[in-house]
């Protein structure tokens, strides 16, 4: 496709490279018909192999996400913070078990300028005054302490596709599936059979100018929840959402964005289930 295109061949080694290449498109017909246009287009303007690469799966992702997404009009310029972000929040592994994708075509999500609105209140489940929990939260703008009230955050919701990643996440949560190979089984043999799927969420915010650095990096990302929605017969329920330890249950914000992702989505959240002791996952102050 890349030579058909009057590409160069490096290009087509980059795409061969990609995750799309190496494994699968969400679309085929917009990888022929936008992304490889794309690449030959401004081919001269990307840095290397690499870029286009990471171009091709950035692209496909947002493609994912959203049916109506195009690579018409888009520059590698204007692309750059977003896809410096993306690059950012993507780990893989070599020599790693490759997950099929969820059945159910539940979609990713990549949303630049994650703002809550203001004066949004949520109540997280089980972190009430029953439980001697804290209560509903104030979240967007003018929250104290502020909590979604970063206009240059942005939020990934990404599918988790490995055995590798997943034990990722479980570090970065410092939850059972770091060390413990009887959750990482029983986990891995749901993916495996596609009962049920497993989704990161993080958040990043934008790099602060400084002093000492010409181009400033952005912090890395937070991981903020890790969800897994089972396949049902009669449709797609959360099983589990959990934050970082110690508190595990999410904490406001990303509560927030695990209702609004899954409303999007068509995934019922309201049959989550908790297996922390409701004594120990309070830190103080609340989150």
């Amino acid at each position: 496709q890349i030579a058909a295109a009057g590409g160069a061949p490096w290009l087509g080694d980059a795409l061969a490279a990609s995750a799309v290449g190496a494994y699968f498109a969400s679309d085929e017909a917009f990888v022929s018909t936008s992304v490889v246009p794309w690449l030959v287009l401004y081919a001269d303007e990307l840095e290397g192999p690499h870029v286009a690469t990471l171009a091709t799966d950035f692209f496909d992702e947002m493609r994912r996400a959203d049916a109506t997404y195009s690579c018409a009009g888009r520059t590698p310029k204007t692309v750059a913070r977003a896809m410096d972000l993306y690059a950012q929040s993507t780990v893989t592994f070599d020599d790693d078990e490759t997950f099929l994708p969820n059945p159910r075509g539940i979609k990713p999500l990549f949303l630049d300028g994650a703002l809550i609105p203001t004066k949004t209140r949520v109540a997280v489940p089980y972190d009430d005054a029953r439980n001697g929990g804290h209560g509903p939260y104030d979240l967007g703008p003018g929250s104290d302490p502020p909590r979604g009230a970063d206009p240059t955050a942005v939020l990934r919701i990404e599918e988790v596709r490995s055995l590798k990643r997943l034990v990722y996440e479980g570090q970065m949560l410092d939850n059972c599936l770091e060390d413990r190979r009887d959750s990482q089984l029983k986990y891995v043999m749901r993916a495996r059979q596609r009962v049920s799927s497993f989704w990161s969420f993080t958040l990043q915010s934008a790099a602060q100018p400084n002093a000492t650095e010409k181009k400033p990096r952005p912090p890395p990302p937070r991981h903020i929840l890790l969800l897994e929605v089972w396949h049902l017969r009669d449709g797609n329920i959360v099983r589990q959402a959990e934050g970082p330890r110690p508190r595990t249950l999410p904490s406001p914000e990303a509560f927030y964005w695990m209702t609004f992702w899954c409303d999007r989505e068509n995934i019922e959240w309201r049959t989550w289930d908790i297996y922390s002791r409701l004594s120990s996952i309070y830190p103080s102050p609340p989150l």
